[in-house]
């Protein structure tokens, strides 16, 4: 009689279990023996560089700053006006931002920026260059490009200009920028900013050189080199254009003019003709031959319109 051998049962859930940890078995020696041959064949690792300090690379914000410059903008007082003071801790390294509206605001935006590095090492690089790592932050719509120079109070200054998108310009329109960048050997400073008009007119370059004429110095603390700069400067101010011979306006007109004391012509001076004194005329009055009444010789001054001034 044959015996019949039962069938072991099969459970799919329980294999499937099964291989899943063999494979994982298998996985988890095979990352052994590859970490265990990088560190017999590997190079030895250099230690990593130190990280640099955030504030060593940054720039601080100065809270309630004393403005040690001015620059009086009359003509943008309705807008908003700033000034802002960013120090970097490294190396003392200074930032004094004067500013006049606003980028994406309709009306015109100035901002003018007095930069002193901490190390005399520092260098500068070209305008166009200074002006556009500025305006990183802005929605540039025409790159900046040379455009010469002007003669400032400062000396030549570099010129570039540019466009940049505002939200409140009409149809959304861009509006055209003037920037401008001078570097300084003794004290090493920079002096950069730029004139945004509200919309697509080109700036002229006398409206802002009458921004320039008008930057000046407060306080200088204890850098006499600077303080001596901003002095030199001054003596070069033209008051947008005041004191220009071309520019300023010489108007003529007749003024009454007082004769003093000490040069009037008395009864003994004999003059010789007529004596013309600042537009007057001296005339000799014949002396009066009546018996009655002689009267001494009287000298008459006579003035253009023909008043007599005694």
């Amino acid at each position: 009689m044959r015996q019949t051998v039962p069938e072991a049962p099969c459970t799919v859930p329980g294999d499937i279990s099964a291989t899943i940890v063999r494979i994982l078995a298998y996985m988890g020696a095979l990352a052994t023996l590859a970490i265990a041959a990088a560190s017999f064949f590997g190079a030895p690792t250099m230690p990593a560089p130190a990280a640099e300090p955030a504030a060593a690379s940054g720039w601080v914000n100065i809270e309630r700053p004393h403005p040690a410059f001015e620059l009086q903008m009359p003509e943008l007082a309705a807008g908003p006006a700033g000034y802002a003071i960013l120090r970097r801790p490294a190396d003392g390294a200074r930032k004094d931002q004067l500013s006049f509206g606003e980028p994406a605001a309709g009306g015109p935006y100035v901002m003018v920026e007095i930069y002193r590095p901490g190390a005399r090492s520092e260098r500068f690089i070209d305008a166009p260059s200074e002006i556009a790592a500025r305006i990183i932050a802005f929605t540039v719509t025409d790159d900046v490009k040379p455009a010469g120079q002007i003669d400032s109070k400062f000396g030549a200054m570099s010129l570039v200009h540019f466009a940049i998108a505002a939200d409140q310009t009409v149809n959304d329109r861009q509006r055209r920028c003037l920037g401008f960048a001078k570097t300084f050997d003794d004290p090493v400073m920079q002096i950069a900013g730029w004139y945004c008009n509200r919309g697509e007119e080109a700036i002229d370059r006398a409206t802002l050189n009458c921004a320039l004429d008008r930057l000046t110095m407060l306080s200088a603390g204890s850098d006499d080199k600077l303080a001596g700069l901003f002095a030199t400067a001054e003596l070069k101010r033209t008051f947008c254009g005041a004191r220009n011979p071309i520019l300023a306006a010489t108007p003529e007109r007749d003024v009454p003019v007082p004769i003093p004391h000490s040069i009037r012509l008395t009864r003994d001076a004999k003059p010789r003709g007529q004596t013309r004194l600042r537009g007057l005329r001296h005339i000799r009055r014949p002396r009066c031959r009546c018996p009655q009444s002689p009267a001494p010789d009287v000298d008459v001054l006579q003035g253009p319109s023909g008043n007599n001034v005694t």
